[in-house]
């Protein structure tokens, strides 16, 4: 990435120069440290709202229903791809996100496959993609991976033992669920689920509303919000 490469040789040509007029190497490698610490921070952060600009627009065209212009204004943002990390990995999600919204399903595979591990909506997309072209394992280990990049939102680990309990295995489904209990408390409808698989009855996914009905494996009824709803959830993260 550009910016750790700015950061090092910057900071290395000023702690040079510092041990140039003071023999000292401490005090050099000490400059060295901070210097690339400070320009990695103000260069990260001045990229990072360039992102944040971009995507506040993304979600007006969202909003407004002009979804190729989102894409197309997404893809300007690969541009930053080279300054920081995961950049191009969370712009492909987001397009993917939005292609397979708008029931452009075959179109959002290539870029979901492309996306970021750590966006739980866009790894529930792809594994609902594989689901549903009958690649059964290839969506449980994508859901897998969702859990691990995602421990905090419930919905992944419902639909994981959703899909377990599915292929039959009712019993890693609870031990998933028990694990989302304790990694999310506070969601009650992993609670309920979990019971619910306990007591011999289906995972009701329906509990998670419009987000359950995005992933299009049951009838979306009519009126139904798509992804305009998501983007506001949706962080551009650093690392």
């Amino acid at each position: 990435m550009f910016t750790i490469i700015i950061s090092v040789s910057a900071s290395a040509l000023l702690a040079i120069g510092i041990y140039a007029l003071t023999y000292n190497i401490w005090w050099s490698l000490t400059v060295a440290v901070l210097g690339i610490i400070a320009v990695n921070f103000f260069m990260g952060r001045h990229f990072l709202n360039k992102l944040k600009e971009l995507f506040g627009n993304v979600e007006k065209d969202l909003r407004a229903g002009r979804y190729e212009k989102a894409i197309e204004r997404l893809k300007e943002g690969y541009k930053y791809s080279n300054w920081q990390f995961f950049v191009k990995e969370q712009i492909n999600a987001q397009i993917g996100i939005i292609l397979y919204s708008t029931k452009r399903l075959d179109e959002s595979v290539e870029y979901l496959e492309k996306g970021f591990d750590k966006n739980w909506l866009s790894m529930s997309m792809l594994a609902a993609s594989r689901y549903k072209a009958k690649e059964t394992e290839k969506a449980l280990k994508t859901l897998e991976a969702a859990v691990k990049g995602s421990p905090k939102e419930g919905f992944v680990y419902s639909f994981y033992a959703w899909m377990l309990s599915g292929s039959g295995n009712d019993t890693k489904a609870i031990e998933v669920l028990n694990k989302g209990v304790k990694k999310c408390p506070a969601d009650e409808k992993l609670e309920a689920n979990m019971e619910a698989l306990k007591n011999g009855k289906k995972i009701k996914m329906e509990r998670y509303g419009n987000v359950w009905l995005q992933l299009q494996l049951t009838k979306v009824p009519d009126g139904a919000k798509p992804y305009q709803q998501f983007i506001a959830n949706q962080r551009i993260k650093r690392r």
